[in-house]
């Protein structure tokens, strides 16, 4: 190697160096993000039905703009439940809710949920938040709704207005609706079919009984 390309290839190695500590710098610059539940519904001990929601408010202090995910684990396992998309908070933080729910084939054990926070425009997640649960979901849906506290309530709504201004969910919801209309359609023919052939095979029986009386 000559000396031209020593000299080329050392100063790249100093410029890599000197990226490096300054993103190091940068991120040591960066407020740390204070993360905390605030409250669940149901409580931390519970057994939940079929596709039932856990919902989860908390608070979070960046400085900076964070996306906040839950995740549900057991025996330090990672349980795959739904979750919706991650909560970003704006500015430095603030309170927020979110949800998970689970569809099992047969009762499924949750001991641990965690929420990870991460500041927007990074990878890497800049705190978790463990908490510790005994839920079960089980395979059976509810019979009826369970009654939820104002904050389930403020949330859910706060949801819906979101759906209404994202254009993603909304192109979803009428692909589905597209894809249940093409499903009833065929089924409501089907069932019409069977309805009318039994009509007349009560109508062929009837009448073929007022034949062999009449015979007689």
């Amino acid at each position: 190697m000559s000396s031209t390309l020593r000299r080329q290839a050392a100063l790249l190695l100093l410029l890599l160096a000197a990226c490096a500590a300054a993103r190091g710098e940068q991120a040591s610059q960066l407020p740390a993000v204070a993360l905390t539940v605030l409250e669940t519904d149901p409580a931390t001990d519970a057994r939940l039905h079929y596709k039932e929601p856990f919902y989860l408010r908390f608070q979070v202090h960046s400085g900076a703009p964070v996306r906040v995910l839950a995740e549900a684990y057991y025996q330090g396992q990672e349980v795959p439940v739904a979750t919706i998309r991650e909560r970003e908070l704006h500015l430095d933080g603030g309170t927020d809710a979110t949800l998970i729910f689970h569809w099992p084939e047969q009762p499924t054990p949750v001991d641990e949920i965690r929420l990870v926070a991460t500041r927007v425009g990074q990878r890497q997640p800049a705190t978790t938040f463990s908490l510790p649960v005994n839920l079960v979901w089980g395979s059976e849906p509810a019979r009826a709704e369970r009654a939820v506290p104002q904050w389930v309530r403020d949330f859910e709504a706060l949801r819906e207005r979101e759906h209404a201004l994202d254009p993603d969910y909304q192109a979803y919801r009428k692909t589905m609706a597209k894809a249940r209309n093409r499903w009833i359609a065929p089924a409501w023919i089907g069932v019409s079919t069977l309805a009318i052939v039994g009509v007349a095979w009560v109508l062929w029986r009837r009448r073929r009984a007022a034949e062999k009386d009449h015979a007689r």
